[in-house]
């Protein structure tokens, strides 16, 4: 009996022996791609083809397949949304009962991923049935916390020769090739190395990144330690910080410094082909991303000769068709415009240094920008005390504010750019107190002046039809007030105005103070008139007219003294000054209808914008002379 056992059991055992060994062979050689395929597509809900997978069993299961295809959506760009030339890897077994999955030796090569939206914007990365994909999908909100407490355990990860590309719906394409891509750590709790070799866009970029173990991303959203460095070409970029959505690469904050000699891959990696620039590039800070916000702070470096003490970068994603919105607020210390224009026009401009005043109709993306900044180059001119705040919106450019000093005058002033295709309407309002006289002479290239004295100005200029600065200062229609309430001219000058007949007999030494002074100017495209020109001193009132051609650098000056104001001897006869700026000559002029028009016209007010009326009329000046 008990032998009778005994064999029935070893029979047994041998016959499950063989039934394991059986399977076991069956499996190694049954090819499960039609069943997978099958499966994979009722899950999917797309058409999805392997043509080849084996699996072969084991304290670790091999998987082998080969020639994967997941079908795009109806209307996609191309037939496959994702295909796969083979892929290979080892899954432990034990751990496909109670996860978190462990892999090891993955392998995938040519793989090929298309993310796109159709152009009805429909998506194709949902893998439900077409019919849902129509309907809208609830955005992503920020308090969404993301889920990898299952995240696969990475040992050997290769991808080799695979790219993956996002096509907007209007059809614009970014692709980011890999040519081999190596993810390494020894275990779950062991840090996760991982190499980059491939591009973007055609850009060859390299990626080495240390990050936090696995154990740590699977508590997402806790932060998850990352340090990146990148280079391309010349460019160098590091990153040391944490992510709380590391997959979807969001909740991102940290340190970056970025440094190029050339920006030659700042342009490539823009999309911006062609000859471009050598403009050195260096910037640090830190950088944040959360949502469809990017924001950068604390930004120092510099862009070529100019240092950038402290910025603040952000941009909102527009989402949905509309613009981006982009805001700066960046401290320059010196900006060499001249050096940095120069530049981007790759050496080819050798005219002035200019700036183009475009309002886009549709600008994408909307710009708010804000800058400081020490001193600025403008070809000849230095200013100091830099200061510039405006915002765009369709078709129009508000300038706030624009404040600068220059020969120790201070300027302010705030306009609108009005965009009209590849034109503008420019509206300006400006302001300048504190002008010296002498200072302001020598830079425009005017002979010695016998005045001393500090000027305000105040100007309501337009131009029309204009695409740069350069070009609309040329253009410009102006109406300014120019005003001195304190201030000196030689003596001699308001004698000679006079005609005073002492002059034959003595020469007048010494000043006068200036009570007050007070000009009006009119001007269209650099060619203007001024009336009146008053000025009032103890020795006389000086009534003047003149005509000024700032493109010639001409001009042509009538000014007497006012008869009832000066002493006995004077013969009030007025005096002429004209010729080049540089070089007038002085004579009599003609006691005629332009010389008895020019008192008459020194008693008139032009007429005046609102906007300069009241600056006009706190000047004593103002009032009419007897």
């Amino acid at each position: 009996m008990l032998r009778w056992v005994l064999g029935s059991l070893l029979a047994l055992l041998v016959l499950l022996c063989a039934a394991v060994t059986g399977g076991w062979f069956w499996i190694q050689h049954k090819d499960f791609a039609t069943l997978a395929s099958a499966k994979l597509s009722k899950l999917s809900h797309r058409d999805v083809h392997i043509s080849h997978l084996h699996i072969h069993p084991g304290q670790w299961v091999t998987v082998d397949g080969e020639d994967l295809r997941v079908s795009n959506i109806p209307g996609g760009s191309r037939p496959d949304m994702m295909t796969a030339g083979s892929v290979h890897a080892r899954l432990r077994l034990m751990s496909l009962l109670h996860g978190p999955i462990k892999t090891s030796d993955v392998i995938v090569d040519h793989f090929s991923g298309l993310f796109e939206r159709t152009p009805d914007r429909i998506p194709n990365w949902r893998f439900v049935p077409f019919e849902d994909l129509k309907r809208p999908h609830p955005a992503r909100t920020t308090e969404e916390k993301p889920d990898l407490h299952s995240f696969p355990g990475l040992r050997n990860v290769t991808i080799k020769n695979s790219d993956v590309t996002y096509r907007s719906a209007k059809g614009a394409s970014y692709q980011v090739t890999m040519t081999q891509v190596i993810i390494q750590s020894r275990d779950d709790t062991s840090p996760v190395n991982m190499s980059f070799q491939g591009g973007y866009n055609g850009t060859a970029i390299s990626l080495d990144t240390t990050m936090q173990p696995l154990s740590v991303l699977r508590h997402a959203p806790e932060p998850y330690g990352a340090k990146a460095h990148i280079t391309s070409g010349d460019l160098t970029l590091d990153f040391d910080g944490t992510l709380t959505d590391t997959l979807n690469f969001d909740g991102v904050k940290g340190d970056v410094a970025l440094s190029t000699p050339t920006s030659a891959p700042v342009f490539a990696l823009a999309g911006l082909s062609g000859t471009h620039p050598t403009i050195p590039l260096s910037l640090k800070g830190t950088f944040s991303h959360a949502g469809d916000n990017w924001h950068f702070i604390h930004a120092s470096g510099a862009l070529k000769d100019s240092q950038i003490k402290d910025g603040t970068f952000d941009l909102e994603e527009g989402g949905n068709g509309k613009p981006d919105n982009i805001t700066t607020d960046l401290t320059f210390g010196r900006v060499d415009l001249n050096s940095v224009t120069k530049a981007l026009s790759s050496g080819k401009s050798a005219g002035p240094t200019d700036i183009p005043l475009v309002a886009p109709d549709k600008p994408d993306p909307v710009l708010h920008v804000k800058l400081v900044a020490d001193e600025v180059l403008y070809n000849a001119l230095t200013f100091s005390k830099f200061r510039f705040d405006a915002s765009q919106t369709p078709g129009r450019i508000n300038v706030s504010t624009l404040t600068l000093g220059y020969l120790g005058a201070s300027l302010q002033a705030n306009g609108q750019i009005e965009g009209n295709g590849n034109r503008s309407r420019i509206n300006a309002s400006i302001f300048l107190s504190h002008g010296d006289i002498d200072r302001l002479r020598r830079t425009a290239g005017l002979a010695p002046v016998p005045i001393k004295g500090s000027l305000s100005i105040r100007i309501i200029a337009k131009a029309a039809n204009v695409s740069t600065l350069n070009e609309a200062t040329r253009k410009a229609d102006l109406v300014a007030a120019v005003s001195m309430e304190k201030g000196e001219i030689a003596r001699e000058i308001v004698e000679t105005a006079s005609m005073d007949l002492r002059l034959l007999v003595r020469h007048a030494k010494g000043t006068t103070p200036v009570t007050c002074m007070l000009g009006v100017l009119d001007m269209h495209q650099g060619i203007g008139t001024i009336a009146p020109l008053r000025l009032r001193t103890d020795a006389g009132i000086i009534a003047a007219k003149a005509d000024v051609d700032l493109n010639r650098r001409w001009l042509d000056l009538v000014f007497a003294s006012r008869p009832f104001s000066t002493s006995f001897f004077a013969l009030d006869i007025p005096v002429r000054v004209s010729g080049r700026f540089d070089n007038p000559d002085l004579s009599l002029a003609r006691w005629s209808k332009r010389g008895r028009g020019l008192l008459a016209d020194s008693n008139e007010l032009t007429i005046l914008p609102p906007a300069l009326r009241a600056f006009a009329a706190s000047n004593p000046c103002a009032r009419p002379t007897k």
